[in-house]
């Protein structure tokens, strides 16, 4: 009789434990790199870098072809992320920071003048004080929308939406926090980090100059072990290991690839079929945060707890071109600071085996917004009152039970300069030259061909739908001291002086 009571109860123990797995709300794993471009992983093609890891995340769920920033740069972008709004419906318009960071990563007024920037005469009550910045209280970010239904909530990594007290992660619905808004990866002199610098960049100098091997761990300053990157991945790991138990949400943003370039010697020397030095450090960073997040991974299989763990990969805006790293966008025209799809269109990548099915691929656009109401919906969190979200949540149209595209249209603002993307047309208006450009995404994805002036009827109903849009934006909160001409495209070398630029500040 014991011979057989024993085999029951395990069946009846497993099938009780399943049905408990079932029913318990999913884990949620938010992955955001940090200046990654599109072409910067190999599941989109590019054969010099290998990440099996990210690549593992869509391919073993939903691959979105075409995922967009709110922004192409790092701060109001991640305001937008985490809040699942247009970052300018509460005056987050403009990367966080005091004038002297703004400057300093300019290289001085001087340098601002001398490459055709403009200073800017802004109002004394728009340069409040950098501890005043950020996501502002009653705005409901992710951590604050999934603590009231027992998640418990971890960052371990970049923040960069407000630094100053009532803005940083333990005062937003973080229960562990280990952050920073920059940081070294390494020491300078460490023998197993490769450093490499960029002598004609001012925001390279800027930051080798100012920046510590520093984060801040349970509220107090403190000098990681090991690499940033690594040491981001052994956090979480932690974290996950405590909470294994009931629903969590891990906020995993790396610094990497951002500059300053550094990368540990063991991934360096993996990439010797790389001359370019600078190139070779950067693709070492790709790679060493590819094998942070196979950590991360292979930790939730451990436990058990892949299954039922929805699991994003993204990054804030595209490859910076100040990196002079070429096609690190492709196919795609532009970089980080412009408005071209170079500086908005990332990786976009979501797995969750309990729900999405491995290999979807879906192409129309969605964007960094939709995160927010996507994980509301997989976790059963209410959204907030009162509080107009523009994303939308994904999983109907990945499943098909939606099949119109998500959003008629995107639209990005940064004072005069915004762009729309409405129907097949993409169109950016730099108001401080006064120049509009106008392309035919459907015939011309590389925005070669400007059409404003050939089709000035397409160009003139965009922008009205663009100004009808922006019109419900409210004021921004703080302003930055200058704007600068940017490039649109990516030189291995120095730029033409003729380069085609766009006017952007932050």
């Amino acid at each position: 009789m014991r011979t057989h009571i024993a085999p029951m109860l395990l069946l009846l123990l497993a099938c009780a434990f399943a049905a408990g797995a079932q029913d318990r709300p999913p884990n949620v794993v938010l992955i955001l790199a940090d200046d990654l471009g599109y072409n910067d992983i190999s599941l989109h093609g590019n054969t010099r870098v290998r990440t099996p890891n990210i690549d593992r995340i869509g391919r073993e769920g939903a691959w979105f072809t075409c995922g967009h920033t709110t922004a192409p740069v790092c701060s109001p972008s991640r305001a937008g992320l985490l809040t699942g709004r247009h970052q300018q419906r509460f005056g987050f318009e403009y990367i966080t920071g005091p004038v002297s960071l703004f400057l300093g990563l300019a290289g001085g007024p001087e340098r601002v003048r001398s490459i055709g920037g403009i200073i800017k005469d802004n109002p004394p009550e728009k340069l409040i004080p950098p501890t005043e910045m950020g996501i502002p209280q009653g705005t409901t970010n992710l951590a604050e929308m999934l603590r009231p239904f027992g998640y418990t909530n971890g960052i371990f990594g970049k923040w960069h939406v407000g630094d100053g007290p009532g803005y940083q992660p333990e005062d937003r619905g973080f229960d562990r926090a280990m952050w920073f808004s920059g940081s070294l990866y390494g020491e300078k002199d460490d023998p197993e980090v490769i450093n490499a610098k960029l002598p004609w960049d001012s925001i390279d100098a800027f930051l080798w100059r100012v920046l510590p091997f520093s984060v801040t761990l349970e509220g107090r300053p403190h000098k990681p072990d090991e690499f940033l990157t690594t040491y981001q991945a052994h956090e979480s790991i932690r974290f996950i290991e405590e909470n294994k138990d009931d629903p969590f949400f891990l906020y995993l943003p790396f610094w990497a690839p951002h500059t300053p370039l550094q990368a540990p010697k063991e991934f360096y020397d993996r990439l010797d079929h790389i001359a370019d030095h600078k190139t070779r450090v950067y693709y070492a960073m790709i790679e060493c945060m590819d094998n942070a997040i196979g950590m991360v991974l292979d930790k939730l299989e451990e436990l058990g707890l892949d299954e039922n763990t929805l699991v994003i990969f993204t990054s804030d805006n595209g490859a910076a071109a100040y990196t002079r790293i070429p096609n690190t966008n492709q196919p795609f025209r532009g970089a980080k600071l412009n408005m071209y799809q170079g500086g908005v269109v990332v990786p976009y990548l979501m797995r969750w085996p309990a729900r999405i099915p491995a290999g979807t691929v879906y192409h129309p656009r969605v964007s960094l917004m939709d995160i927010y109401p996507t994980i509301a919906a997989a976790t059963g969190a209410r959204l907030p009152d009162g509080e107009t979200l523009d994303g939308v949540n994904l999983i109907p149209y990945i499943h098909g039970e939606k099949t119109a595209p998500p959003h008629d249209a995107l639209v990005w603002r940064s004072g005069e300069y915004k762009a729309i993307w409405y129907g097949d047309y993409r169109l950016q208006i730099d108001g401080y030259q006064d120049k509009t450009v106008l392309y035919n995404i459907a015939r011309d994805n590389g925005e070669r061909n400007n059409l404003a002036s050939a089709e000035p009827i397409v160009a003139e109903k965009l922008t009205a739908v663009l100004n009808e849009f922006t019109a419900t934006f409210a004021e921004p909160r703080w302003e930055i001291p200058f704007e600068v001409p940017q490039p649109v495209d990516i030189w291995p070398g120095e730029r033409p002086p003729d380069a085609e630029t766009m006017y952007f500040g932050g």
